[in-house]
This record gives C-alpha cells, sequence and structure tokens, in this order.
C-alpha cells in the first residue's frame, strides 16, 4: 500500500486530462481515479512513495493551472481511506454513524483520514462528485464517543477551508441504512 496519496479537483475536464497525463509522466506514481464529475469538474487521486507524490502534484497542478479548484497531499494516509474510497468496507453493526458532506472532493478524502486517525472508527465509503452536484460525502461507524471526536477531527480540517456542507451523527443508526448504501 501506498504511503501517500493526493488528490486534485479542475473546474476543466480538458485540463484534468491534461495534468493526469503530465502527473504520470512526471514520478512513479500510482493513478487509482482520473474522471469527470458534475457538474464538469474532473478529479484525479495518485498514491505512491510521498516523494515520487509530491513531485507528481506538483506537475498537475502546473498543467492544470487556472482550472485547479482543491488539491491536497496527505503524507502518511491511514489505510482505509482506500478501501473506503473503493466501496469495499465490511460494515461492522454500531452504536453511532457519522455523515461529512463536502463542497470538494480532495477535502473529503482529507477529512475521511483525519478522522480515521484521531478515533477508533470504520470508514464505511468516500463518495466523491458523481450524481452529486460536484459535493463529495464520506460515513462511519463506531461507538457513539469515537464518532463525535472522528466529526469534530474532521471539522477541524474541512472548515477552515470553506468546504464543510454538513456533519451529522447519528446514533443508533437502523440497520437497514447499510443496505440503501450509506
Amino acid at each position: 500500500m501506498p504511503t501517500a496519496i493526493a488528490t486534485m479537483e479542475l473546474i476543466s475536464v480538458a485540463r484534468g486530462v491534461l495534468a493526469t497525463d503530465r502527473m504520470l509522466k512526471a514520478a512513479q506514481v500510482t493513478l487509482y481515479e482520473s474522471h469527470p464529475i458534475c457538474p464538469g469538474k474532473f478529479v484525479i487521486i495518485i498514491g505512491g512513495e510521498v516523494g515520487a507524490v509530491d513531485a507528481s502534484l506538483r506537475a498537475g497542478i502546473r498543467a492544470g493551472a487556472e482550472a485547479v479548484s482543491d488539491h491536497m497531499l496527505l503524507p502518511n494516509v491511514h489505510q482505509d481511506v482506500f478501501r473506503a474510497l473503493a466501496g469495499a468496507t465490511e460494515i461492522p453493526r454500531s452504536h453511532a454513524m457519522g455523515v461529512v458532506e463536502t463542497m470538494a472532493a480532495p477535502c473529503a478524502i482529507e477529512g475521511a483520514d483525519a478522522a480515521a486517525k484521531a478515533a477508533n472508527i470504520s470508514l464505511v465509503e468516500i463518495r466523491l462528485g458523481r450524481g452529486l452536484g460536484a459535493k463529495s460525502y464520506f460515513t462511519f461507524v463506531g461507538d457513539v464517543a469515537d464518532v463525535h471526536e472522528a466529526s469534530e477531527a474532521a471539522r477541524r480540517v474541512i472548515e477552515p477551508k470553506g468546504l464543510l456542507v454538513d456533519i451529522v451523527e447519528i446514533t443508533g443508526p437502523h440497520p437497514d441504512l447499510s443496505i440503501a448504501g450509506l
């Protein structure tokens, strides 16, 4: 598993494709996602060793220029982030659920990483902008106190950027919420 992950969001599909190409040519990284999201934005997610990911992200920012709307680099990413991005997480029965909604994909990943590192929670899923009007969100479960601490950790990372839409904490979530894809 990579030790670093970087995400970049652009307001141009064409610049997103160019930035992806430049990022992959700049350093030895793994491309996890590179595709349009709603409405007309583009998201790129790469991973690998910290130095390579940093060099690749810098190349993408140069190529994306004024079309870059948000970006971030996590040098020591929590491993649950990868499973949550893939939607490949088993949902344990829990006492509480948290949902964090953002206006940008990079800060959703950054918030999920902060939440996973701050408390004993399980990241369930990270959804990035598709069919959501470019919003992103992530869900997690755990004990009530841990879900609260994880929510606050995510808030501390996302709120200063002005990209936080909402955070909710649900105690005693109904078991059918996991069937509903949440």
